[in-house]
């Protein structure tokens, strides 16, 4: 290899997820130019699931490692890291300070490139001292509104936006579904609060007064908070909700789904949810909320945040569209817009070019 990236990730998910899955792809696609890609994940993920995909791209023939608990022998780490694989350039993805301020002292000649994933947050002497480790760094926000964020807290500093990409062909990975003969909508059920399901359950109560629809309702974490909201809203869970668990095939889920909710609150980026069950068919009813809204997807049905007579008429109105003739060239034509904007091919040569 002509020389090394090393990709700095406080991530430790159960699943790879599309981070995971579009720096594997650039990885990949750096190798036909001769360069090579490290990673250096927390010392947390050997004690998630996280260890189980962590082992998967070793044996792909990625080179992974691990932090240790000491912040000296990370130190010794990272050194030897940057020297064995002749590492020109870092790129940190998601905040863990201990390893920016190890890099900065250690590494003070490698130039950095830093993503911003979710909405900056720091504040403070955290925010202090961020600014002055990050001074020199190149910033990158993965969508508009974490770009908008940014710089309301970096006002000197100019901001670029390379929004993630999509693994398309993931979603060609199914597992066994049995779908019943009814238009289906599935939202995300964790974080109910900030990802509206309580919105989803009032709105649904109106809806299955004129539809015989179903409601999935996937649910990775917050269990509990989930079922208080269904006791909350309903007494019993009622059959046409169904709650799934989390699944790496996520194309199961998907390909048996017809309309897609996203009435968030908030969100620290675009929800590429929303265009993962669009490109495998389903129509999109979302929440206006600025995070959500895009330009690059023109079939998304919005409706106004928190306005549940307004969720309603949107939702209904797609619920009704599902099995139309003319609907189809809505599909179609959401996929096409995905496939030209959120590809990995498309991320990764923009990506190329901060290298």
């Amino acid at each position: 290899m002509k020389f090394s990236i090393l990709h700095i990730c406080d991530y430790a998910a159960a699943y790879k997820g599309g981070f995971i899955s579009s720096l594997e792809y650039l990885r990949k696609d750096l190798e036909k130019d001769g360069i090579g890609q490290v990673y250096l994940f927390p010392h947390r993920a050997l004690s998630t699931k996280a260890a189980e995909w962590i082992e998967e791209l070793r044996a792909d023939g990625a080179t992974v490692y691990i932090q240790t608990e000491s912040f000296f022998k990370n130190i010794l780490l990272l050194k030897k890291i940057v020297k064995e694989h002749n590492v020109k350039k870092i790129f940190r993805h998601f905040n863990d300070l201990y390893i920016d301020i190890i890099a900065h002292i250690f590494c003070p000649t490698i130039p950095v490139v830093r993503f911003f994933h979710c909405a900056y947050t720091a504040s403070g002497i955290s925010h202090i001292i961020r600014k002055f480790i990050y001074r020199n760094d190149v910033f990158v926000g993965v969508s508009r509104t974490v770009v908008e964020k940014a710089m309301q807290r970096f006002s000197d500093r100019e901001i670029m936006s390379l929004e993630n990409a999509i693994n398309l062909e993931r979603f060609s990975h199914t597992d066994p579904f049995e779908k019943q003969d009814k238009v289906s909508c599935l939202t995300m059920g964790y974080n109910c609060k900030v990802k509206g399901v309580d919105l989803t359950f009032e709105a649904f109560k109106r809806i299955r007064e004129k539809h015989d629809a179903l409601l999935y309702v996937v649910v990775a974490s917050h269990k509990e908070e989930l079922d208080e909201e269904i006791k909350k809203h309903f007494g019993k869970k009622p059959d046409w909700l169904v709650v799934l668990p989390p699944t790496e095939n996520i194309g199961t889920y998907y390909h048996n789904t017809d309309i897609i909710l996203s009435p968030s609150r908030s969100e620290g980026a675009l929800p590429f949810a929303v265009f993962e069950a669009m490109y495998c068919g389903s129509l999109a009813v979302v929440s206006d909320i600025p995070q959500q809204m895009t330009d690059k997807v023109s079939s998304i049905r919005y409706f106004k945040s928190e306005d549940i007579d307004d969720y309603e008429r949107v939702l209904s109105k797609a619920i009704g569209d599902v099995t139309k003739p003319e609907t189809e060239n809505e599909r179609l034509a959401a996929k096409e817009e995905i496939v030209k904007n959120y590809s990995m091919q498309v991320w990764s040569d923009k990506f190329k070019a901060l290298i």
